[in-house]
């Protein structure tokens, strides 16, 4: 069950249905925010996922993040999440591109 405030505001909370092989449902507070400049998240685990949003020439550049810097980190690292995340980013980047780019 997704929910979510009309606009996300510091200190907000959304949840989201999520899938690692099964579906699962997590919970996320609003950690940083800056209109139309960055958006930080986490969930119970700490980790942060952040977008930070830059005005460029013609539209905006999107950098996404996700920090490992927790002390129990060592899991998903020895994992391989790192990477997974990584390819993850890159596939989300592609999407927001592709809804954002008018066709031309």
């Amino acid at each position: 069950m997704k929910q979510a405030p009309e606009r996300l505001f510091k200190g907000a909370t959304f949840s989201m249905d999520m899938k690692i092989g099964v579906p699962y449902f997590v919970k996320n507070t609003v950690s940083d925010f800056e209109e139309n400049k960055v958006i930080a998240w986490h969930h119970f685990a700490q980790f942060v996922w952040r977008y930070d949003l830059e005005e460029v020439s013609g539209g905006t550049k999107v950098t996404e993040s996700f920090n490992y810097d927790r002390p129990w980190a060592f899991a998903i690292t020895w994992l391989g999440w790192p990477e997974k995340n990584r390819r993850a980013m890159v596939a989300t980047l592609e999407r927001i591109s592709q809804i954002v780019t008018p066709a031309g």
